[in-house]
């Protein structure tokens, strides 16, 4: 469906909570300049929003995060109560990771900063398709059989699990000063269990994870969002074999109940003395491609989250120089592609001909291509030393 269709004929009506008079004015403009057409009823308090809401007609809700005497999260709790389906954005100054994340697991459809305004109408745009979409939906459910409702509403549910799920993943790369650094993941259904990260944890040093939970699609998809923040959280403050060490205390519980574990890879990089630290759970998947084309694996290696058994969490170290490069990848690369016979060596010899780190990325991604679905979920992250 092409956005516009149910719109045509008349402006977008839009209720936007907004207690800056100037910020509500850019928002219009942007969204003039972008040929989106609007009459946006613009509020303050809760009584004029609950009072626009009760009166109706409208297409969208945009809201700000934090306002004097009133909050952005009541005001979706408000519209979600009454207009379930109704498309509702925030734009906000400020709005952390986990409060954003907070947001859609609550109900929004989205987040824009304001200081990334070009986002909004794409969002918007976005937004109103999927609201189409929900309505057709809607309208067929009288002409489907139970059985094939069930099929629509959970191909839905999926749709914006994997939504959900790719805004997890970073989304664009780090500034590191003298390296290059590059991600992909791919999930063989629509959601997975693998996942990379990366953090700045304090000035010039970086953090650099990925992992892959044990099983694909939702399942595994639920354990990963879980694992993510863990990681997140214990890597601010501890070195990496003590991140892991306290991370898999935290997650036991839950890894030992669903019967699964998750594989990790986890370092810390320092950008000034170009060196890694770093800790291998069973992950495995991993190398060094030193610039004169060595080929180097990463020792040592332990046991992957959630399995029993003795651990100390060993740290490893890499020096880099220049035109170094770190691999690291998960096993649905080889497992995409066994003819291939892929393994450090040969993934390390079809880096040849590129220069940057999102190349090289490509360049292995390239690797899995088939004409059927994935039997695995793939993620290549790449670091390369420029200087």
């Amino acid at each position: 469906m092409i956005y516009g269709e149910a719109y045509m004929k008349r402006p977008l009506r839009i209720l936007h909570l907004e207690d800056d008079p100037g910020d509500a004015e850019l928002v219009q403009a942007t969204l003039a300049d972008e040929g989106v057409d609007c009459e946006m009823v613009v509020v303050s308090t809760r009584e004029d929003f609950a009072a626009g809401l009760e009166k109706g007609g409208f297409d969208l809700i945009l809201a700000d995060f934090a306002l004097p005497a009133f909050d952005g999260m009541t005001a979706l709790a408000i519209v979600r109560e009454t207009h379930p389906d109704l498309p509702f954005i925030f734009v906000s100054g400020r709005l952390g990771e986990e409060a954003a994340i907070e947001s859609l697991r609550n109900g929004a459809t989205d987040y824009v900063l304001k200081n990334r305004l070009s986002r909004l109408a794409p969002s918007v745009k976005r937004a109103l398709v999927e609201a189409e979409e929900r309505a057709e939906l809607k309208r067929a459910e009288e002409g489907l059989r139970e059985s094939e409702m069930r099929r629509y509403q959970l191909q839905l549910e999926l749709t914006y699990a994997a939504e959900i799920q790719a805004k997890l993943l970073p989304r664009s790369n780090p500034h590191i000063p003298g390296f290059d650094i590059a991600a992909r993941c791919l999930p063989a259904k629509q959601v997975g269990g693998d996942f990379f990260d990366w953090l700045e944890v304090s000035p010039g040093i970086f953090s650099l994870t990925i992992g892959d939970v044990m099983g694909k699609g939702m399942a595994a998809a639920i354990l990963m969002a879980t694992v993510r923040a863990v990681i997140r959280t214990v890597t601010r403050f501890n070195p990496p074999g003590k991140a892991l060490f306290r991370a898999e205390n935290s997650l036991l519980p839950d890894l030992e109940s669903s019967e699964s574990f998750v594989t990790i890879f986890h370092g810390q990089l320092k950008a000034s003395d170009r060196s890694l630290a770093f800790v291998d759970c069973g992950h495995g998947y991993a190398f060094l491609r030193r610039e004169n084309g060595t080929v180097e694996a990463l020792d040592p290696r332990g046991l992957p989250l959630g399995i029993p058994g003795e651990k100390t969490f060993l740290e490893g170290q890499v020096s880099f120089a220049k035109g170094d490069i770190l691999v690291l990848y998960s096993d649905g690369l080889v497992d995409a592609k066994p003819e291939l016979a892929l393994n450090n060596d040969v993934l390390a010899g079809h880096l040849d001909g590129t220069s940057s780190a999102r190349q090289m990325v490509d360049r292995l991604v390239e690797l899995t291509q088939t004409r059927g679905p994935l039997p695995d979920d793939v993620t290549v992250m790449v670091v390369r030393c420029a200087w």
